[in-house]
């Protein structure tokens, strides 16, 4: 009997809309499961890819340039892909007897890829129905299969193509030219550069170049501390001295004399809600909040959205439209013990409007909780999963009021001026606490004219270079510069940290990553360029909107790499010479713990057994010095600079699915206590 085949990106998507929509049996080919439901007496049956099934390859084997490629399945192409193949059988296999075919993968881009692959390579269709959904819940996906699209959503799927095209023959014929450069010098290293990854990575060079050369300058600063309950700190209203001989002049003037209260006024203001999240805030926020790296918080928030808790976490909204219905998400959150207060407090109140930020996506509203009651949830989900949540709340409550009182203190004639500020009205700061940003200052009760007796403060600072990204904020710098996509720039700057061009929470451009940058802007400037990457990003964009075809985008790229290639040609010796030093230099960074702690004549290094494969700590004068250390056998190893008490540098373990942590390997090392979580990163 025929039916219709809805095919679902994840295992765990495809049983949530079969239960959605009908009655339901769980069935299996081989290991691999899949639904047969009812809905409105039609047979369904829905089935899952497992992401991508297939990836783009070349139509033939050889050296780059390579513009003429073709979409191959996974598990031919990639060892470690080789379990997509039964889940593309399943597919291929409940195809035969379907009459009608329905997509509901993910709205975005990648879904609609996903979804047209199986559809034209496992189904043998031209076209299918679609499903647009925001949330797995019930309603959401009872409501979106009884208003189907009529199609796929072309305007996606080509801007999709055209995405993985572009970023295909960027990296590889790239990263191949940067090989082939090394390998003319006979050094052979794995190394990359991309579409997005270079301009990123220039720019995070430039940062590092400013620090490299920012000279510090002394200035001084006077300070008055009051002699009063609480003590106050009120600075020369100066600020800053650059001439030192003025400065101590004014110290002496007024060191330890009394202070006079000139004026006291006091301000309020409202500080309005926080707007919804879109990823990137998301980021940040869980950044800032939690400690977690934007790549973990994207991770934890696609959970969330698959366990039917949130929405589509990878948009770049901040709207809340009213047809999501508030009250009703409300009302199901308020059934949690944890916010039924605010709950309460927000559904008696005369409105319900949430502020919204400027932000829009086409495809999906910004992230909000569904109300779904969470079952089982891992540390990091409940985090994520209670902020989320009381950011929405938030949205939905009143303005705080925060006092700000400015203080105006007379010593001789000098002035020195004290501001600080409180929250008299907690508004939304309640509903968002514990991440409502701390403005709290406590000021004695003071009286113009007062008298306070002082003690003065000299301080010599020095001016300092410009910060460091972090992991956080790095991927608000994308976003600003429009380099990347929302779903792919945690992931642009993993791959950057896997080349060893970059390390660290506070991202440091690596030595490997200077010289890549130095030798790339040298001889092929136009690599780097971030106004490159935004044109095709726009041209991305208007093929979404259907206003140009990936055809036209496709020539235009592939005639702007050909040029770039020539120019880098016609440099490859060079490059790869400037190269080769770095990359040595890297791999001893890699390798090479420190001098051994027995002979001190060697390097203490990583060493991997040709017999066994197994991994170890020897010194490198080996059979004259034997001194060996363990390792750990499993889980990538990075050495950091930062020592233990007893002077051997940390490695850190990084394990996929799990947080890094660190260890002394030291065996001798007097403090047992030797593994230390690491900072996620």
């Amino acid at each position: 009997m025929p039916y219709t085949l809805i095919i679902a990106e994840k295992p765990a998507a495809a049983e949530k809309i079969a239960y959605a929509l009908g009655k339901t049996v769980a069935k299996k080919v081989g290991k691999i499961s899949y639904y047969q439901t009812q809905s409105n007496g039609d047979t369904l049956v829905v089935v899952s890819a497992v992401g991508h099934l297939f990836g783009l390859a070349a139509v033939k084997k050889g050296k780059y340039p390579i513009f003429d490629l073709e979409w191959k399945p996974l598990w031919k192409t990639s060892k470690t892909s080789a379990f997509s193949k039964q889940y593309a059988d399943v597919i291929e296999k409940l195809a035969v007897d379907a009459d009608r075919f329905i997509v509901a993968t993910d709205y975005d881009i990648e879904g609609e890829v996903i979804g047209l692959n199986a559809i034209r390579f496992l189904c043998g269709q031209k076209d299918a129905k679609r499903m647009k959904f925001s949330t797995l819940t019930v309603s959401d996906l009872r409501e979106a299969y009884d208003e189907l699209l009529p199609s796929l959503d072309w305007g996606q799927a080509n801007a999709g193509e055209a995405r993985h095209y572009l970023d295909w023959i960027w990296g590889i014929n790239l990263s191949q030219a940067i090989m082939s450069a090394l390998a003319e010098v006979s050094y052979r290293k794995t190394l990359s550069i991309g579409r997005v990854q270079g301009p990123a990575l220039a720019f995070l060079e430039k940062r590092e170049d400013e620090i490299a050369k920012f000279i510090s300058k002394p200035y001084w600063q006077i300070a008055i501390l009051t002699k009063t309950n609480p003590q106050v700190e009120a600075l020369h209203q100066k600020g800053d001295f650059w001439d030192q001989r003025e400065a101590q002049k004014i110290f002496d003037k007024v060191k330890d004399k009394p202070a006079k209260v000139l004026e006291i006024k006091t301000t309020e203001e409202k500080v309005l809600p926080p707007v919804p999240f879109d990823l990137t805030t998301l980021q940040m926020e869980a950044w800032r909040c939690l400690h977690l790296s934007p790549k973990i918080t994207q991770q934890i928030a696609q959970d969330l959205y698959t366990k039917a808790l949130i929405s589509y976490p990878r948009t770049s909204s901040q709207k809340l439209p009213p047809a999501i219905n508030y009250k009703k998400i409300l009302q199901n959150i308020g059934k949690q013990a944890n916010y039924k207060t605010f709950v309460d407090k927000l559904i008696s109140s005369t409105k319900l409007k949430p502020r919204e930020g400027l932000k829009t996506d086409p495809a999906h509203p910004s992230i909000y909780p569904t109300g779904e009651e969470p079952k089982v949830l891992d540390q990091g989900q409940k985090e994520v999963y209670d902020l989320i949540v009381r950011r929405f709340l938030s949205v939905f409550a009143d303005s705080a009021t925060k006092e700000t009182t400015k203080v105006i203190f007379d010593v001789v004639d000098e002035k020195f001026l004290y501001t600080g500020s409180k929250i008299t009205e907690e508004g939304w700061r309640a509903f968002y606490k514990p991440y409502a940003p701390k403005v709290e200052s406590e000021l004695p009760a003071l009286l113009t004219g007062e008298v306070v007796q002082q003690k003065t403060q000299f301080e010599n600072k020095n001016t300092k270079p410009p910060g460091r990204y972090t992991s956080a904020s790095i991927i608000k710098e994308l976003e600003k510069r429009r380099l990347g996509t929302k779903s792919t720039r945690a992931q642009v700057i993993d791959t950057l940290q896997q080349r060893g061009y970059i390390k660290g929470t506070s991202i440091e451009v690596t030595t490997l990553g200077m010289e890549v940058i130095k030798a790339l802007e040298k001889y092929a400037p136009e690599i780097l360029a971030e106004s490159l990457t935004r044109h095709f990003e726009d041209d991305m964009e208007l093929i979404r909107e259907r206003q140009k075809t990936k055809e036209e985008v496709y020539a235009e790229a592939k005639n702007v790499l050909i040029n770039l290639l020539n120019q880098f040609n016609l440099h490859k010796a060079d490059i790869g010479k400037e190269l080769a030093v770095a990359v040595k230099q890297a791999f001893r960074a890699e390798t090479v713990l420190m001098p051994c702690p027995k002979c001190g004549k060697g390097d203490f290094k990583v060493i991997i057994s040709k017999k066994s494969g197994k991994r170890f700590l020897a010194c490198n004068q080996y059979p004259e010095c034997k001194t060996t250390w363990s390792l750990p056998q499993q889980g990538l190893l990075k050495i950091l600079q930062e020592k233990h008490t007893c002077g051997t540098p940390f490695i850190q373990i990084i394990k996929k699915g799990r947080k890094p942590w660190k260890l002394c390997p030291n065996p001798n090392c007097p403090d047992k206590e030797q593994q230390i979580p690491a900072k996620t990163d």
